[in-house]
């Protein structure tokens, strides 16, 4: 799942609407512009942040923001683009610390959850605005679909490192258990808690356990 050399050497396509860049100036420019659109996104939603706030933020012009991007929904693309990266080196660095080789699996997925929690609390907004704009028959779900997936070879790479078999269909069931655990986790953000509240240390046991459970890690646990 790592990247090569030669893909960090040459950029990745640019989502639509996104202009490719190339030198190097202009490559920080864009990060600062979609690490200020990270945050603004996350305070408020996509139809609450404006163009002028993310360029501020950034220290741009608003005309260095549509030289780069056509307009905000296609700025969004491309942030989700970035973010996803980031959530897979964040995964990627989780399952390689060796505590997850050595420590029971409940452990381990307990910690996962409560990693996965940190990481949606900080970024409520930004859900916020995939919703919106889901709503509206934007495709933005298609980059989740990919992250949880990701999620699911971790989870086989990790029982193949422990030198333990993964049950039949593991791949298919971790992949729909990710999606449970983060659609858990938004829809206490965005639509209330029920019955237990986001920050209630019972609730990401909760997670940790039907996760132990579906996945058939429970018959594992050595």
């Amino acid at each position: 799942m790592g990247r090569t050399n030669a893909a960090a050497a040459s950029p990745a396509p640019a989502p639509k609407g996104a202009r490719p860049v190339y030198q190097t100036r202009s490559r920080e420019q864009r990060d600062r512009l979609l690490k200020a659109g990270e945050r603004v996104f996350a305070e408020g939603g996509f139809w609450q942040a404006h163009v002028a706030d993310i360029a501020k933020r950034a220290g741009c012009s608003v005309g260095s923001f549509y030289r780069r991007f056509e307009d905000k929904e296609a700025f969004f693309f491309a942030l989700q683009s970035y973010m996803a990266e980031r959530a897979e080196e964040n995964l990627a660095a989780f399952f390689r610390d060796p505590s997850c080789d050595t420590d029971p699996l409940d452990r381990v997925m307990r910690r996962l959850v409560a990693n996965s929690a940190r990481t949606i609390r900080r970024i409520e907004g930004y859900f916020r605005a995939l919703f919106e704009l889901g709503l509206r028959g934007q495709a933005v779900w298609p980059s989740m679909r990919r992250l949880e997936s990701f999620e699911a070879d971790q989870f086989l790479a990790l029982l193949e490192r422990r030198g333990l078999t993964a049950p039949p269909g593991l791949h298919d069931r971790a992949r729909l258990a990710v999606r449970m655990m983060h659609g858990q986790l938004i829809s206490h953000l965005l639509h209330g808690p029920g019955p237990f509240e986001f920050d209630d240390p019972a609730f990401l046991d909760e997670l940790a356990l039907m996760l132990m459970r579906y996945l058939g890690f429970e018959q594992l646990q050595d």
